[in-house]
Formats: structure tokens, sequence, C-alpha cells
């Protein structure tokens, strides 16, 4: 793994070489550590590191930008270069600023030594316990271990962890990352659970595998009920894809700026039911990250949605130049024409429990798990997507039997002031976000399965 020493080495070499008005080095990538299981069985071990070096130039108002994942003096140079050339062929425009000036800070208090030190073999125990606990109640169960270290992503894309420009600014973070998933069938039931955390410590495989087993158990014969809208009580797991579209498509400051969300004119409005509060919290114990952006803006705490009202929107440090706001340490590297994105969400939880957000529903649905969620109209913030790894009636405010997931048409800007009662907040990952009761759910269409 690049430490900062190596950065800083390539951080001098870049800004000794280059001759424009400033540079800027962002610095991604890491290692990542991958066993796959299926079948009870693991299918697949690998490793990777790999890394990504931005850099960026300046001349008046006119920028180049060039990659590298070559460190070595001749490819640099070819890097600085490649980047002055296509910065002196660009038309001046206003939307190249000047790079945002800092002092020098490093973080590490979302690394674990014990996840940067983890052994192939740990991850294998992991699946071993995985599989007993499935072998137990006659299941079959796959998925992956996983830790990292550094900003390689889910899907393989990378995030900075050290950024640096020739104004002083100086930023570097240290990440680990343990993911443990386990999906679970037998017959027409399945279940699914995850832990994700930075430390491989915090990884209970056993506790794990049973939940992902007891729901594939509970899921066994899975009746149809109609389509149409219900009040659906939605584990916290269930709403991490609509809190991310909501932040993509609604609090994006370049959308914003832009008039492209549908709540570009509703800063200081009330456009969300009274129980919604939603803030960026990078100090929340158990959340991990790195609280710095691709520019090197700091992320501090935000409040963005108060009782329903709209206090802020999460900007770039361009967005936020466009608007006329104050940049909130929530953008990619320089350009880009994605906008700012929401970094460390929480939404406030209350202090209900699963049993009894369900006790409220009268008739309705308990989802689990949301899946293959996708963008039908962004300024309606209209989604569409289906349930998946166990889905269940609710009659009389008790928990029926399994049903057959559904399709569902939602827009956000509903759901999200529809909310009835609140579980209590857990943190996953890098959001926090508690179990809800949602009033007027709609589920377009059923399935066979």
């Amino acid at each position: 793994m690049i430490g900062e020493k190596e950065f800083c080495t390539i951080r001098d070499r870049v800004f000794t070489i280059s001759g424009a008005d400033e540079t800027e080095v962002v610095l991604g990538g890491g290692c990542e550590n991958l066993t796959r299981f299926g079948e009870n069985r693991i299918t697949q071990n690998v490793s990777e590191e790999r890394y990504d070096l931005r850099v960026r130039v300046r001349f008046g108002r006119r920028q180049g930008v060039a990659t590298t994942n070559d460190f070595s003096d001749g490819s640099l140079e070819n890097c600085v270069a490649e980047a002055t050339a296509l910065a002196k062929v660009q038309e001046e425009s206003e939307r190249v600023l000047d790079f945002h000036q800092g002092d020098e800070r490093t973080e590490d208090v979302a690394w674990s030594r014990d996840t940067a030190e983890i052994s192939a073999a740990t991850r294998a125990e992991w699946v071993r316990t995985a599989v007993e606990v499935a072998e137990a109640d006659g299941l079959e169960v796959g998925g992956i271990a996983l830790t990292s270290e550094g900003t390689i992503e889910d899907y393989g894309q990378i995030g900075p962890f050290a950024v640096a420009n020739t104004t002083g600014l100086y930023r570097f973070g240290s990440k680990t990352r343990a993911v443990f998933e386990v999906s679970a069938k037998k017959g027409a039931g399945a279940g699914r659970a995850r832990i994700l955390a930075s430390s491989a410590g915090d990884v209970d495989a056993a506790a794990v595998a049973r939940d992902a087993c007891r729901r594939a158990l509970e899921s066994q014969d899975p009746t149809t009920i109609p389509p149409g809208s219900y009040t659906v009580v939605f584990e916290a797991e269930a709403v991490i894809d609509l809190l991310f579209y909501l932040g993509y498509l609604g609090m994006n400051g370049m959308s914003v700026a832009e008039k492209r969300s549908p709540l570009w004119d509703k800063l200081g409005e009330k456009v969300f039911g009274d129980n919604f509060n939603l803030t960026e919290n990078p100090d929340l114990p158990g959340l991990f990250g790195i609280s710095f952006d691709g520019e090197g803006v700091d992320t501090n705490p935000l409040k963005i949605v108060e009782n329903g009202v709209i206090r802020s929107f999460v900007h770039d440090r361009l967005s936020a130049h466009l608007s006329g706001q104050t940049p909130t340490g929530h953008g990619l590297p320089q350009p880009n024409s994605w906008g700012a994105f929401m970094r460390f969400p929480v939404i406030e939880g209350g202090d209900e429990s699963l049993e009894d957000l369900i006790a409220g529903v009268d008739n309705g649905v308990l989802v689990t798990r949301l899946w293959y969620t996708n963008v039908v109209d962004p300024m309606r913030m209209m989604m569409t997507g289906m349930t998946r790894d166990g889905t269940f009636r609710i009659e009389n405010g008790k928990l029926g039997g399994p049903v057959k997931n559904f399709r569902y048409n939602q827009s956000l800007l509903d759901f999200f002031s529809n909310i009835e009662a609140l579980g209590r907040t857990e943190v996953k990952g890098e959001v926090a976000l508690p179990a809800m009761r949602v009033r007027n759910f709609n589920f377009s269409s059923g399935t066979d399965f």
C-alpha cells in the first residue's frame, strides 16, 4: 500500500516538473482482497493492488487533466506534459476556478490494523462458519468475504485518499473496509445479510449467516397478493438505495445549480414530512470514510433536511461558485459532470422496534431488501426496482407469511413525505438510517418468484 512518504515523493516530483500556474495531484486506489463462495464452497480467492494518479494543471482559466498508474520519473513527466498540452488547447472558461487553498492534514480514524493485515485464511474461516450454519438447516449459501485498504469501491471504481496542490493544500487519509455478505437459499426461499465495518474484528460471521438463513427459511412457499398501494415497513437495509438517489437526484449541488434537480428552488421550503431529518455527519461513531473530498475540501457536519424543510444542498467548489453557496466537501476530483454526492448521510431515527413498526399496520408488507433500483423520471424523483430476499405480508399488526416479490414505481418526494414512524438509527458502513413505516407505497406489478 502506498503510504504518505511515497505520495509525498510523487507530489514533489510532479510539482517540480510542472510549469503551470497551479498544479494538483490526486491519488486513489489501494489493496483489495476477495474470497467468493457459492454452493457451500469457496470458488475464488483474488487480491489486487492498483492506483490511479490524476494530475491537474491550470493556466489562467484553462485546465487539463491526465492520469497514470506508473509512478516512474519518465511516466510522471509524460503525465504532466499531457495535462499541460490539453490545458493549452482548451478555451478559457469561468468554470475553471483557482485551486482550493488549505493547510496540511492527515487522518486515520477509518483505518484498522486488523483489516489491513488480515489473511486469506481468516476470510476462509468466515466462509467455513457460514457454511456450517447453513448446512445445519439444509441450506446453500454464497457470497463474498472482502477486505480492503484504500479506496477501491464496490464496482471497481477508485476514489481519492490523497490530495495536494501547489497552494500548500495537503490531505492524506487512511481507510480500511471489511465486508461479509451471505445469500442463503432453500427451495423457493432466499435470504441475505451482510456486515460492513472498518475493522475486520467486528465481523461476526456466524451472526451474519444465521440472519441470512433465517430469512431464507421464513421465505418458504411464498403466496401471491395483488400489487397496489400498501403501508410498507422497510428494514434499514432496504432504504439505502432510495437514500442514495435522493442525494444524487435532489441534493446534488450541481443539479441544483443547473436546475436539473426538482428541488433546485426549494431551499428553505418544506418538502418532506415533519419527521424526516437528514444530516451529513462524518463524526458519527461507526461510520467510516475519509472526511475530505476530491479537491481536498473538508467534509464537516451539515444539516440538509430539518423537520421536512430543506436547509442545504451538498456542494463541490464549482457548484457552490455557480450557486453563490459555500463548498461542503462533497465533490469528486475535478473536472467532472457528476457534481456532489452525500458522503456520510444520516437519517435521524425514532425509538420504535421493528415489531412496533409492524404492529402499526393493518394490511401491508414488510420489505427487507430492494434491488435493481433505477431512475424513471428524475424531475419527479420517480424510481423503479424490485423487492428481494424476504418479502412478507403484514395483517392486523402481525407478520404473516412470505409473499412473492413486487416491482415498484415510487416517487422519492412522496416516499420521504409519507413516513409514519421510524425505528432506531443503524450504522451501515458509510450511511446511518433507521427502519421505517411508510404509507401509500406503490407496488406496480407482481412476479412469479
